[in-house]
């Protein structure tokens, strides 16, 4: 508990051991790494108070509570002693970068604003894949929570290993985005009595370049200040996964003069009902935005990044204890004064600008002094023997990094 309230009041965290400089950490600074390597942590326990701490004033869209799926990088060039450390994808003409990536499952809490809620984080394997791993969290909490809910992710989802696992579960639909090289498929024709063999799964193709058919909804509305095209086109499915059939959704967003703001429109694949109005499904994927400025905020004034242990139980708690210290944040944010300076806007098209999450850290010493700690207050221990005389430590072994496909070994002419 220490350690999570001097992480939410550092504001620059530079490495863990420097939070037990914080005031609200009072312990000595060998007790930041013994935490956080060998604690005692139950994560079940630990999501289900998450999901009994709703935080006050969420919102929903049409009703349906909206997550964000994503992932983020952990960048470890020099690391040549961690385990498990593979090739982080770049672009073509990039350099290559070494380290590890979590996926994130984040509760989108107020429309309009950064404001998030994480409930779960993992590492990805080098053997596992980031649709993998967001699945088994959508899993894991459809098992947890009964309540019809949205998953929002971006196109690395749209594939197999997703939207298979995704969409047969209660409750839970998901709104990913797909490429513009997609193609889908109409449902087949009904079989002719005298057609023999097994019948067809797909039907005609559907090119998201060139549709091949007029939609069958298609709206316009002002959003912001811009007006957005909304064309959904139903009953379709990808090849590699027939059994999933959902609804293509075109977003082209347009100026007040009609022109498109961009070259390319948006496309979206939809899972659940029908019914839902083709503007809230706009509005819950552009929601989704807000996972990205909650990794900004962990990275710049959280320290996302800053462990920089070769232990993974470490590595994997000290990103627990980053949510959990943005959690702190999240759930004193009601309490604190809006203290903003003056060349902070605070109004946007006549409605009050939300406290942001960099505001609350400001204030977060005062309010956590105010509502004092849960934790046990400390015992004298005396002063630690150290290492034996004589002890020296085994040098760790340099580790390869881990390549998903190998290269084949060449034959012999």
């Amino acid at each position: 508990m220490d350690l999570i309230d001097a992480l939410t009041v550092m504001g620059h965290v530079p490495s863990p051991v420097s939070l037990s400089e914080a005031g609200p950490f009072r312990r000595k600074f060998s007790m930041v790494y013994d935490v956080l390597e060998n604690g005692q942590w139950d994560l079940e326990e630990l999501k289900e108070l998450l999901r009994a701490c709703r935080p006050e004033g969420v919102e929903t869209i049409a009703g349906y509570p909206v997550y964000a799926l994503d992932s983020t990088e952990n960048e470890r060039a020099e690391a040549q002693t961690l385990p498990d450390r593979g090739i982080l994808k770049a672009d073509q003409f990039d350099a290559l970068r070494f380290g590890h990536k979590y996926s994130w499952l984040m509760r989108l809490v107020s429309w309009g604003t950064s404001w998030t809620a994480p409930v779960d984080v993992m590492r990805v394997e080098t053997q596992q894949s980031e649709s993998r791993v967001g699945a088994e969290q959508v899993k894991a909490l459809a098992e947890r929570q009964s309540e019809d809910k949205v998953i929002t992710a971006d196109s690395l989802y749209a594939n197999e290993k997703f939207l298979p696992v995704v969409a047969p579960l209660a409750h839970t639909y998901a709104l990913v985005r797909m490429r513009r090289t997609n193609v889908l498929y109409e449902r087949p024709l009904p079989p002719e009595r005298t057609q023999r063999g097994r019948k067809a799964l797909h039907g005609a193709r559907f090119e998201l370049n060139q549709p091949a058919r007029l939609p069958d909804g298609e709206e316009k509305a002002p959003l912001g200040n811009r007006i957005v095209h909304l064309q959904a086109w139903r009953g379709l499915h990808f090849k590699r996964f027939a059994q999933v059939e959902g609804t293509a959704l075109r977003i082209e967003f347009l100026r007040l003069d009609g022109t498109p703001c961009y070259a390319r429109p948006v496309w979206l694949f939809w899972t659940g009902p029908q019914a839902v109005d083709l503007l809230d499904l706009c509005r819950m994927y552009l929601w989704r935005f807000a996972i990205e400025h909650t990794f900004r905020f962990l990275k710049q004034h959280l320290g996302l990044n800053a462990n920089r242990s070769t232990n993974l139980v470490s590595t994997q708690r000290w990103m627990w204890t980053c949510a959990l210290a943005y959690w702190q944040l999240l759930l004193l944010r009601t309490q604190a004064d809006d203290t903003r300076p003056a060349w902070y806007p605070k109004h946007n098209g006549g409605h009050l600008r939300s406290t942001t999450p960099y505001l609350v850290q400001q204030q977060a010493a005062i309010l956590l002094l105010r509502l004092g700690t849960p934790a046990h207050s400390l015992r004298p221990a005396g002063k630690g023997l150290g290492r034996p005389s004589g002890y020296h430590p085994r040098q760790k072994p340099h580790l390869p990094i881990v390549k998903k496909s190998p290269k084949a070994p060449i034959s012999s002419p």
